[in-house]
């Protein structure tokens, strides 16, 4: 199984930052490419809590909550019916926080997938798909970060779906 891990500072305190990061619309605020974020049918929070989510260029997904440690993070389990997207097994998307100290909280932005495909899926993975995802993973934190600190909004597919 591959793991991509990302970390920063958020400055401020945890408790504030799980006040934003427990509602799982914020991240269109700061995920690229989103464009609308909707909760399924069901509970809104911890294990369980499930949401669609649709991109810019892409199918949408469902991700659901399948692991929540209130007041320092959750893991979405991120799925199309009972598979994981193409070309994964598995994708999973962890964001653990804690404090950080001074008033701040640290913030780890935790990719797990397998992939599918055997041979073509682990020459896909090395060539594009880990640097993807790293990328990917890179800029959901420093978004989240910039959101957090600044409460504007850094998805640009956000703004241009708002005018």
């Amino acid at each position: 199984m591959g793991q991509i891990v990302n970390e920063t500072v958020i400055a401020m305190p945890r408790a504030a930052a799980w006040e934003k990061l427990r509602d799982l619309r914020t991240a269109r605020n700061y995920v690229p490419g989103v464009q609308s974020i909707e909760f399924n049918p069901g509970q809104r929070e911890g294990v369980g809590a499930s949401r669609k989510v649709v991109m810019k260029g892409r199918p949408p997904v469902d991700e659901t909550a399948i692991a929540w440690d209130e007041g320092h993070g959750f893991t979405l389990k991120i799925h199309n019916g009972e598979k994981a997207p193409a070309p994964f097994k598995s994708l999973q998307f962890r964001y653990a926080i804690e404090d950080a100290g001074a008033g701040q909280t640290r913030l780890r932005c935790i990719i797990s997938y397998e992939m599918g495909g055997g041979m073509l899926g682990k020459l896909l993975e090395a060539v594009v798909i880990r640097p993807a995802l790293q990328r990917s993973n890179t800029t959901v934190a420093t978004n989240l970060k910039t959101f957090y600190e600044t409460g504007r909004p850094t998805n640009t597919e956000l703004a241009a779906t708002a005018s």
